[in-house]
């Protein structure tokens, strides 16, 4: 399951916006994921993660960008059941 908002925060305020991206550091044969983003703050996310890179936050890589592919099925929302 994925997390309903982007990941996120411009002014203290979280953004409302549904994540579009899974944002990744690909580090040596390792791949870790760091944050979910929407399509307004890849950009910020991106300098966000350059950021905590050179502080030593989080492992020198390839940050990766992959967008979220949504699925909805019947029997996950149980549609045909709803009488």
């Amino acid at each position: 399951m994925v997390p309903e908002r982007c990941s996120i925060m411009v002014s203290g305020k979280v953004c409302i916006q549904p994540p579009s991206h899974v944002v990744s550091v690909l580090f040596e044969k390792e791949e870790y994921m760091i944050g979910l983003v929407c399509n307004d703050h890849i950009l910020l996310m991106k300098r966000k993660a350059i950021s905590m890179q050179k502080s030593g936050k989080i492992n020198k890589g390839k940050i990766r960008f992959q967008k979220i592919k949504p699925v909805v099925t019947d029997c996950v929302l149980n549609l045909k059941n709803m009488d």
